[in-house]
């Protein structure tokens, strides 16, 4: 983000608050809208505080070292390699800060959306309309990670959901789960109201109107409501063409926004400008620190490499293989091959620094393709997967044949490996599609037999996060509602 002024030192420890009557409470000590926000200027610099709130490297981190994207590298110091074990547990670092930052960022949301009502906005509604529906998107966003997390059958809506947070809380508010209905029932609510305030399409780096959209279409699929999910995924993927060869490796240098629905912009000095917590699944700093120590290549120190059964599996003619993974055969002083992350190289001079891409036209794509396998239409899917391959081998290439739906799936699930490689999707796709493509971690046995550390079950329960130890030192309550396995 650019100029990210912080407003409020609002940020909750940790989550304590119940969801009964959740609309119509009014916590003691509570620092509200109309205390912190008294003009449409201190709204939109609160706005800018709950987007610092948005990050994705701690996904990106636990996805790629727990399922199939790295290797543990030559210059590593041990980072990372009891998750890459698949050590999983409700103590671990990525659970407790997942879950901690993602609320501290819905009560900065819910303060925006909280001083619409008392801020005097005559003649400039339109302005004031554009903040609150960014703040609705901004809410559904991170109620939205938390659902693709922790909740463990997003299709289920009488399950376990997550908490559901649409006021301000307060300090002593102590939280149970809503339901998986009641928690996706608020993040479309939000996005409908997103997309029905914001009055422009100007940019990538803040919320739109597609962009709204484009996660609603994400939730509906993550949820299997593919009714929903298609119709609008179809919209963007035609406003948003995919990019060509060109454009696509410059996408990720930073110098062309070609398919980008929205990204979350990373510059010199911003908050986000810094090497973070190393080989954790910590949030902040630069996107490629979470592979190597001080820049791209092997100069840079990687302690992660990218998997050897990853980069086997692009072709030599796909323009992903380059963006993603920088070859060196052999390097001497690994004394193998070597292949580190490419993805996250720096921009503006800034080693390691890069825009998160968050939702692209590409992802629209696929999800048609989801809706196509879903409806047993193998050859559907297939068509929209070669849609990607042609654009990314810039020429036509011969079309997937799936001779099943479990095919399909499978067939999916291959594509967004290479698509989305290294931008935290892959553990999420494997939990919600797995079982239907027979898929799991796929790593080669060079790189996990020394960690014993081959494969994981599709069906383990560590294919959904814990809800975070320390949650239940403020509210024992919530121990109750604790997934399966933890």
């Amino acid at each position: 983000m650019k100029n990210i002024k912080i407003v409020f030192g609002l940020a909750l420890a940790s989550l304590v608050f119940s969801c009964e009557d959740a609309t119509d409470i009014r916590q003691p000590g509570v620092l509200d809208a109309s205390s912190a926000i008294q003009s449409l200027d201190d709204m939109e610099d609160a706005l800018i505080n709950a987007y610092t709130g948005m990050f994705v490297t701690a996904e990106m981190h636990f996805t790629s070292v727990f399922t199939d994207e790295i290797r543990i590298g030559f210059d590593s110091g041990g980072q990372g390699q009891s998750l890459y074990r698949f050590n999983l547990a409700s103590n671990n670092s990525g659970p407790s800060n997942v879950w901690r930052n993602n609320y501290s960022s819905i009560r900065r949301a819910n303060l925006v959306i909280d001083a619409a009502a008392t801020i005097d906005a005559t003649g400039d509604e339109t302005r004031r309309d554009n903040i609150v529906g960014q703040a609705h998107a901004i809410r559904a966003w991170q109620h939205l990670q938390l659902a693709s997390l922790y909740i463990v059958d997003m299709s289920d809506d009488a399950s376990l959901g997550v908490p559901v947070v649409d006021f301000v809380t307060g300090t002593n508010y102590a939280a149970l789960r809503n339901t998986t209905g009641e928690t996706f029932g608020l993040i479309y609510d939000d996005l409908d109201t997103a997309a029905s305030l914001i009055s422009a399409n100007s940019g990538t780096i803040f919320f739109s109107k597609d962009a709204a959209r484009a996660l609603k279409a994400r939730a509906a699929a993550y949820r299997e409501d593919y009714t929903t999910a298609a119709p609008i995924a179809q919209s963007l993927a035609t406003s948003y063409p995919l990019a060509g060869t060109t454009a696509y490796e410059n996408v990720f240098r930073d110098t062309d926004n070609s398919e980008v629905i929205m990204k979350l912009e990373r510059t010199i000095n911003d908050a986000f400008d810094g090497q973070g917590n190393t080989g954790d699944s910590s949030n902040g700093g630069w996107a490629g620190a979470k592979y190597a120590f001080t820049g791209p290549g092997v100069t840079g120190s990687p302690y992660y490499e990218v998997a050897t059964a990853l980069y086997n599996a692009f072709d030599a003619n796909d323009v992903r293989r380059g963006v993603n993974a920088e070859a060196f055969e052999p390097l001497p002083a690994a004394g193998r091959n070597v292949y580190t992350v490419n993805k996250y190289r720096g921009s503006q001079g800034r080693p390691l620094m890069n825009d998160h891409k968050i939702l692209r036209s590409s992802e629209m794509v696929l999800i048609l393709a989801e809706a196509r396998a879903q409806a047993n239409d193998p050859a559907g899917a297939a068509g929209f997967v070669d849609q990607i391959r042609d654009a990314r081998f810039g020429a036509d290439q011969a079309t997937p044949s799936y001779g099943s739906q479990t095919e399909a799936f499978g067939g999916i699930l291959d594509e967004r490996r290479l698509e989305f490689a290294f931008e935290g999707h892959r553990y999420k796709d494997l939990r919600r599609l797995g079982a239907k493509g027979n898929r799991s971690v796929d790593r080669d046995s060079g790189d996990c037999t020394p960690f014993g550390a081959c494969t994981i079950d599709i069906t383990d329960d560590r294919f959904t996060w814990p809800l975070p130890l320390d949650e239940f030192n403020g509210n024992p309550a919530l121990r109750a509602q604790q997934n399966p396995g933890y």
